[in-house]
């Protein structure tokens, strides 16, 4: 019997399919073996590459481990020899410190001043009560300042900022005052009975509070300004919310890493007379004053 022609078309159609089956899995076959080899040279260099960073990072930790000694030394002289840099330099001077928050506090300060010869006559703290205008105006109406209390413009956060800084610097202190100490509205340490020779303002906070500086801080410097007493401001190294920029555009001079030996040297340094903006912080011009200049140079300079 002859095989008619459909016999003839599915033995070709099977030839070729077998034909088609061999040649993808031969290549299945070899691709695999391509992609296992390409995989094995990835693994290898891998390996390579993390045995070099692996040799590096032990490389840095090593140099990062002298450096910290390094480091270690610099701290520890710098901390043997700073009182030696400001001994005597502010021989005689009697200095109130008003610090214009409570988030941070400054008494070290005290220490650092009183190695340069100065007398820290009053550290003062302005509490969040001098916020409350309630209060104020109640204190001035007490005190019968009718023509305070009847005026409805009348800024009590401003007039009792500048009471509380013009008794600091004159040493003469107001009614006002005495009731706003007696009020808790602010703290005082020391005493307020003596006029003084300079004034450090200390910022920072822990949140933004942008009206209160320019309602305190800058009553505070522009009451220094017109008594013409000089005015610094100062802040530790790390604090939330820095008022450094804010002072610098108030122009005064500033310190921004005053809890450090460096920062503390630098303010004695400005204070006899090298005035900048020094510390760590972006507002900072330079680390630390010049010492290679006499201070009347300086001013010169400037």
């Amino acid at each position: 019997m002859i095989p008619n022609m459909k016999f003839y078309v599915i033995s070709i159609v099977a030839i070729f399919a077998a034909l088609g089956i061999g040649i993808y899995i031969g290549f299945a076959l070899d691709a695999q073996s391509f992609v296992i080899d390409q995989r094995e040279d990835i693994i290898a260099k891998l390996e390579e590459r993390f045995d070099f960073l692996k040799d590096e990072n032990q490389e840095l930790k090593s140099k990062l481990k002298e450096l910290e000694l390094e480091n270690n030394d610099f701290k520890e002289f710098i901390e043997n020899t700073y009182e030696e840099i400001i001994k005597d330099k502010l021989l005689g001077k009697k200095v109130a410190v008003i610090e214009t928050k409570d988030d941070y506090m400054y008494s070290g300060i005290g220490q650092t001043l009183e190695v340069a010869g100065a007398t820290v006559k009053s550290v003062t703290t302005i509490t969040d009560k001098i916020m409350n205008e309630v209060v104020l105006r109640n204190i001035y109406n007490e005190l019968n300042d009718l023509e305070m209390s009847d005026n409805k413009n009348t800024n009590w956060i401003f007039n009792a900022v500048k009471d509380v800084t013009t008794s600091i610097i004159t040493g003469e202190p107001t009614e006002s005052m005495n009731k706003i100490i007696e009020e808790q509205i602010v703290d005082i340490v020391g005493n307020i009975d003596e006029p003084v020779d300079y004034i450090i303002i200390a910022g920072g906070s822990v949140k933004e509070e942008i009206d209160r500086i320019n309602l305190i801080d800058k009553t505070i410097i522009d009451v220094a300004k017109t008594l013409n007493k000089p005015i610094i401001g100062i802040e530790k190294t790390i604090v939330n919310y820095s008022y450094i920029g804010t002072y610098k555009n108030f122009r005064i001079s500033t310190i921004d890493n005053v809890d450090t030996p460096i920062g503390k040297t630098s303010l004695i340094l400005a204070m006899e007379g090298r005035p900048g903006h020094y510390g760590v912080k972006q507002t900072a011009e330079q680390l630390f004053p010049d010492i290679k200049s006499t201070a009347l140079e300086i001013i010169e300079k400037r």
